[in-house]
This record gives C-alpha cells, structure tokens and sequence, in this order.
C-alpha cells in the first residue's frame, strides 16, 4: 500500500500528467454545448463599465488629471467605432486567409494556454536529473586567443609565402609583441581575438585554419597558416579546454530551458487534444503547367 501511495505521488508530481488533464479541461470548456456563443447578437455592442474605467485611468495616468466628461465621451465613441468596423470587417470576410491576422491570433492563443499551462517552479531534484539527461547541451567549447598577421596573397602574389617566412624568422629572434611594429597587410580583420571558441575561428578563417591555429603551442610566433584572406603568421597566447560545467554554475540556465521545454510539451498536448476536434483534409498540389505549356 505504501509503495502504491509514493507510486501516486510521483505520477502526481510528472508535468506531462498536469498537461493532460489541462488540456481535457480546456477540450472541455472549448467543447462546453451551453457555452454561448459570441455571434449570438452581433447587432448588440456592449462597452463594459471597467472598460470605461480602464479607459479613464490610462488618461489619468498619462495627462496626471481625470478625463472631463468630452474626452471620456470621445474615448467611448472611439471604442465603439472599433467595435462597428472590426465586426463589419469580420462579416466581410476580411480576416480570411490574411497571414498576419492568423499568425497574431495563434500566437495569443499560444500566449494563454502557456499562463495555464505550467507555473510550477522545478525543485533542485528535478533540474538536477534534467542536467544530468543531457551533459552535451552544457557542454562548454574549447576556447582560443591569439594574434595574427595577414600577408595577403592578392596583393603580394607568390611573394607573399617568402614574406611571411621571412617576416617570422624576424618575429622569432625578436620575440616581438607589440601590434604596432608587427609586419604584414593592413585589413579589416582584428589583429586579435580573445577566448574565440573553435567554430568562431572556423568561420572567420575556414576549417583549416582552425585545425591548424589548435595544434600550435602558446606564446610564439608560428605559420604561415592559410585562409581565405592569405597567410597568416599567428600567436596563440592562450588555450582553454573545454567541458562539462557544474551543475551549479549553469543552474539558471537548465531552469530556463526545463520551463520552456516543459511549456512547449504542454503546448503540443493542448494542440493534439484540441485536434481531435477537426477533420483535416490536404488536398493535392495542382499540377504545374510550366512558363511555357500549353496547359495540356
């Protein structure tokens, strides 16, 4: 009996459980046969009094003085002006196949079933195995910074590659650091970069490169490495290894991610449940005729 009892409480306790009966009560309201319906009486525009009060405290708040008895009257007629064109508009058909309106609708549909979806706040237990289920997605990368010198191969031709090997040689006996006397074509790129992870450099410099810059060994001059912009002579001033993180120092961030890996899986399970209440139908692509057919 015992073990039936923590058996309940941990069911209880699995956020997919609190989904599912979410989503049959939302079915349910949404399904609700005596629910009235808003199309009802469309002849009929009723402005709320906190309506009216709302709009009178949103003046208030903005020109710091109550609205006379014209300026709430305006604000009236303004509301019931919208309410007049918005129905006259839906009658029209106007909200019809209109991308922007679809997609602003769903989006605040989404909105109002995530407030109810899921406000629970995970305990240290709960984070901790979600941490644990995926150490990848914490993964910190390899991290790199290092100075570079550009010969460019556009400018200097086939020169460029006993430039560089020269100007090395120069950097090695004078174990020069200073950006200023460095050697090497002006361009737009950093003469350096600081903690670049490996697929930073890569994409700045391409895949060989940063094979390359990873192999060399910190605080001398080394190449001339090759990339797109040329070649380059290169001074990695210090590696850092990557790896998993503590638990603790990412904690926030398993957080964030659980909640909305939790509100996306409470989204999908309203949606199905809400689903099953239509017949979908896809209908074949026409055939195309192409620019130039005859359509036969």
């Amino acid at each position: 009996m015992a073990a039936a009892r923590t058996f309940l409480g941990r069911l209880l306790r699995e956020p997919l459980v609190h989904f599912t009966v979410l989503a049959g009560v939302l079915f349910g309201l949404l399904s609700e046969p005596d629910a009235p319906d808003p199309a009802a009486d469309v002849s009929r525009i009723v402005i709320p009094g906190a309506e009216v009060g709302r709009m009178a405290l949103a003046w208030e708040q903005r020109w710091q003085r109550p609205p006379d008895e014209d300026e709430l009257s305006g604000m009236v007629n303004e509301a019931i002006r919208e309410q007049v064109l918005y129905r006259e508009a839906l009658a029209l058909g106007l909200d019809r196949d209109d991308v922007v309106i679809r997609r602003h609708l769903r989006q605040k549909y989404e909105f109002v079933t995530q407030d109810l979806a899921y406000d629970t706040d995970p305990d240290e237990a709960t984070l901790r195995a979600y941490f644990d289920a995926q150490p990848d997605r914490y993964a910190q990368p390899a991290q790199i910074s290092f100075q570079q010198i550009l010969f460019s191969t556009d400018r200097r031709g086939a020169a460029a590659g006993t430039d560089a090997a020269q100007a090395l040689a120069d950097l090695q006996r004078a174990a020069a650091t200073d950006d200023a006397g460095l050697p090497g074509d002006a361009t737009s790129l950093p003469s350096r970069f600081d903690r670049m992870s490996s697929a930073g450099v890569e994409a700045i410099f391409g895949a060989d490169f940063a094979a390359a810059l990873a192999a060399q060994e910190p605080g001398r001059w080394a190449g001339p490495i090759a990339s797109g912009y040329g070649l380059h002579l290169v001074r990695v001033s210090q590696k850092a290894s990557g790896g998993h993180p503590a638990f603790e120092t990412v904690r926030q961030r398993v957080k964030d991610d659980w909640v909305y890996d939790q509100r996306a899986a409470a989204d999908e399970a309203i949606f199905r449940k809400l689903l099953e209440r239509y017949e979908v139908v896809v209908e074949p692509m026409a055939p195309s005729t192409g620019a130039g057919g005859d359509g036969s």
